[in-house]
């Protein structure tokens, strides 16, 4: 990840706000949430408004002609963006190893919406000095996921990094981060309503939604189904990264009995 990181300079930077949620579902109900946006059309109107669902994402035979049309052009954006991103000096095309490595994990920069600098309501930037020596805010969103527990969102001008630890077999804590540029002075670079607001919104959308899930699974009346190979294949990927280290230890205790 060091060649992705590095045009924001993350030693460079400082808190400029953390929260924490208690979430009323597992871990692992959690994860699974955070691993598929099929559910943020409808759940996440703030969200959205930076963020191009299509990046996270589709069932094709679900899409009517204009919103082919506008997956069809997502595609066109994201590969040109792409092409001019790294010829910048920006690695930002996909790597994904959510599933073969013991840390597992996923990158790729991805074009935001509307003026395309930041996840504001707006979505331009939320703060004025931005990150490392950046000199221009439209750099799309650097989405970075780590299996097991976190997700991480670095544009030009901010990040927002996310952990989740388990409490119980029902809850979780949900620790959300806000970097800006060390220099940076609220008030003066960024207003920290701005700065927060879509994710303080989204975080609690979803907590009501893995808390929904909680009680579904609960119930004497709940089966499993099969994951959609176009919505929930990070979901998958998850569970198996999650089976696969449960198998390990599994054979290294045996080895050791």
């Amino acid at each position: 990840m060091a060649p992705y990181l590095a045009p924001h300079n993350l030693r460079e930077t400082k808190v400029a706000y953390s929260h924490d949620l208690i979430e009323p579902g597992n871990w692992k109900l959690t994860m699974e949430n955070n691993r598929e946006c099929y559910h943020c059309g409808a759940n996440h109107p703030e969200l959205t408004v930076p963020l191009f669902a299509y990046g996270f994402g589709f069932a094709p035979e679900e899409l009517d002609e204009s919103e082919r049309e506008h997956a069809a052009e997502y595609a066109c954006m994201l590969n040109d963006n792409h092409r001019d991103w790294e010829a910048a000096g920006l690695p930002s095309r996909e790597v994904d190893r959510l599933d073969d490595m013991v840390t597992g994990f996923r990158t790729e920069r991805l074009p935001l919406s509307g003026a395309g600098e930041s996840h504001t309501i707006d979505t331009r930037r939320a703060c004025n000095k931005l990150m490392g020596n950046l000199d221009n805010a439209k750099l799309g969103g650097l989405h970075f996921w780590t299996q097991p527990n976190s997700w991480h969102h670095f544009m030009g001008d901010h990040a927002v990094v996310f952990s989740v630890l388990p409490i119980d077999a029902e809850h979780s804590l949900l620790r959300t981060k806000w970097l800006v540029h060390k220099d940076a002075v609220e008030g003066v670079d960024y207003d920290l309503e701005n700065l927060i607001g879509v994710w303080m919104a989204t975080n609690q959308q979803d907590s009501d939604l893995v808390g929904y899930c909680q009680e579904g699974a609960r119930m004497t009346g709940y089966e499993q189904g099969p994951y959609s190979p176009h919505t929930e294949m990070l979901v998958e990927k998850f569970v198996n990264w999650y089976v696969g280290r449960m198998l390990s230890h599994l054979a290294e205790t045996r080895a050791v009995a």
